[in-house]
């Protein structure tokens, strides 16, 4: 029976990069895993392209401040289906062009105000929208003056808000819709197409709750912590085959999903690169035989005049190995040892290894004790890459361990004809590549040192999803600090914690836990038996004595992530997983940002 079995087989990498006000910081790379359900995501992105996720967003922040033409102060959300722009341009009085395709205007969805000099043009009539997905607009004049054109486009296509479904807080109080934006009645104005929630006055500690669509697709990438609490401390977390059937990211920090932003980039053929991979000594074995010194024609050369036996003896266990080099020679007769140099090698092959010596070294008869190392087998001249089937060797470096001298290996026909230059694909499909013993370019590939090898998978075609994670994302999270006991000594009137005790979404502090143990009774002080310091560090009882013992328990808000995975998933809660990598561990504070890059070879 023939069985068909269609699955895809992505590959890839990810990239993680840290980023601050400054710039980026941080940047580290690592191969992903594709699960198998990866299979299903993209038959059903297929079986219904038009499917769209519905997605709920909270964005928190304080408006810009300053004011809009409008004299509005903007809360700008994340999802901004379309933007409010403008074009200016002057053709010159010369001008005899009525129809042009603008680039900026491309993805026009509607003309809102257009000028020429000081006259406002009638749209529809004086002007003309001519096809939208070019920019292109005619005028029923040739403009001669300066054109101002103003005009909603295309920012995002694939985010739409819902309209309605806001709910707008500034410091923890709803404000309502309305017509015109306005402080003492707590109302706000907001326009669906371009994102923006529209204030009187600028405003701090906003938070908008909304729903918006999306296009079906890979939705979004998830941060994770240790995947359990067994794993060890700041150490990589690895993936192999057994995870490519885990359907979620163990230890995923709640809230973290961020949409992929889309258009993803696509190429064909990408570059892989195995940056750093050590090069392999030969494999030797160190072999001892005693020889006599036997006479061997005439005596016509006499650095050449006598040949020792084939140290291939039968029963040696060395048939079939060449020799490597030899380690040292004594002619054991006269006690004296041999110089290396005075011996020649004159026969190396893998039925018969040949050496002689000059007349001066030995006499007839003489035994020569002789050290040598036998090579094993060509190991060292085949090594595995990390991406496979392999369909072209772009380049090949060697970097000296001794010395860092880089230096290329040369590649003939892409490294598609075995035993031809220094390099070559001695088998595509397992990733395996082979050196020449004699290399024209770089060195021998046994010098120690590292390779630097950058090749071509058949992967046809690389897709990069990139996500970002702002500041503050994943969100602070509440937990319990460690218990804090202080034994009050003479003078001591408060006890200072070892981290700020946290505040609820109303801005006040939680609550926390005091109580005092005085000649070995314990009290749990009420709220107006202590005062909270304005830093939340710092807790005073109304009455404290040397000897007193104080127990706080109390709640922090943990502002820092210690990443460990990052994964793919296509939706915002719940959903399948498509790939995952162990990219960390890196820590990310609520002052970090941090942007993904992954990118998959389909």
């Amino acid at each position: 029976m023939l069985q068909d079995i269609s699955a895809m087989n992505p590959k890839g990498h990810v990239k993680l990069e840290l980023y601050n006000d400054n710039g980026v910081f941080y940047k580290k790379e690592k191969k992903n895993l594709v699960v198998q359900s990866a299979n299903k995501i993209v038959a059903e992105m297929m079986a219904d392209p038009t499917k769209v996720l519905r997605i709920n967003q909270v964005d928190k922040g304080n408006t810009a401040l300053s004011a809009n033409a409008d004299s509005l102060f903007v809360f700008a959300l994340k999802v901004q289906h379309e933007l409010k722009t403008k074009f200016e341009n002057n053709w010159g009085a010369s001008n005899t062009v009525a129809i042009f395709e603008i680039e900026e205007l491309k993805g026009i969805t509607s003309l809102e105000k257009v000028t020429v000099g000081e006259a406002e043009l009638v749209i529809n009539r004086d002007v003309f929208l001519r096809d939208a997905s070019k920019g292109k607009i005619e005028f029923n004049v040739a403009p001669i003056e300066a054109v101002s054109i103003q005009f909603h486009k295309v920012n995002n296509s694939y985010m739409k808000f819902i309209e309605g479904t806001e709910v707008v807080k500034v410091n923890g109080t709803v404000w309502k819709r309305g017509t015109t934006a306005a402080n003492d009645t707590k109302t706000y104005q907001i326009n669906y197409r371009t994102g923006e929630v529209l204030f009187e006055t600028a405003q701090t500690n906003v938070e908008v709750t909304y729903d918006y669509n999306m296009s079906y697709a890979l939705g979004f990438m998830a941060l994770g912590g240790k995947p359990n609490a067994q794993h060890p401390n700041y150490q990589p977390v690895e993936f192999g085959n057994t995870n490519k059937l885990d359907i979620d990211m163990k230890n995923e920090y709640a809230g973290s999903r961020m949409p992929i932003q889309y258009p993803a980039s696509i190429s064909t053929g990408a570059t892989e690169v195995e940056p750093a991979i050590p090069t392999q000594p030969i494999a030797v074995v160190t072999k001892t035989k005693d020889v006599t010194v036997t006479h061997n024609g005439d005596n016509v050369t006499k650095l050449l005049a006598y040949e020792l036996p084939n140290i291939h003896d039968s029963g040696s266990g060395n048939t079939g190995r060449t020799l490597y080099e030899l380690v040292s020679v004594r002619n054991t007769t006269t006690s004296a040892t041999i110089d290396l140099q005075n011996v020649r090698i004159t026969a190396n092959t893998l039925s018969r290894v040949e050496i002689t010596f000059r007349d001066a070294d030995v006499a007839m008869g003489d035994v020569v004790k002789v050290d040598y190392r036998l090579k094993l087998d060509n190991r060292h001249l085949i090594y595995q890459l990390g991406q496979s089937p392999v369909v072209e060797l772009v380049a090949v470096r060697h970097t000296d361990a001794a010395t860092g001298a880089i230096r290329p290996y040369t590649i003939l026909d892409s490294g598609l004809k075995p035993n031809q230059g220094d390099v070559w694909i001695s088998n595509p499909n397992t990733g395996h590549i082979s050196f020449s013993e004699n290399p024209v370019g770089g060195p021998k590939v046994e010098t120690p040192g590292q390779l630097q090898v950058e090749y071509k998978v058949n992967s046809g075609t690389v897709v990069k999803f990139v996500a970002d994670f702002p500041k503050g994302v994943p969100a602070p999270a509440i937990e319990d600090a460690p218990v804090k006991n202080v034994s009050a000594v003479s003078g001591q009137t408060s006890v200072t914690l070892d981290y700020p005790i946290a505040k609820d979404n109303a801005g006040l502090f939680i609550e926390p836990v005091v109580k005092i143990t005085k000649a070995g009774s314990t009290t749990t002080l009420t709220s107006g038996q202590y005062q909270i310091s304005l830093d939340g560090k710092t807790i005073t009882p109304n009455s404290l004595s040397a000897g007193d013992v104080v127990n706080v328990q109390y709640r922090y808000e943990r502002s820092t992530h210690d990443i460990y995975q990052v994964a793919m998933f296509d939706d915002k809660v719940g959903g399948k997983m498509f790939n995952i990598s162990g990219i960390g561990p890196v820590t990310k504070d609520k002052n970090t940002g941090m942007r993904v890059t992954w990118s998959v070879t389909f």
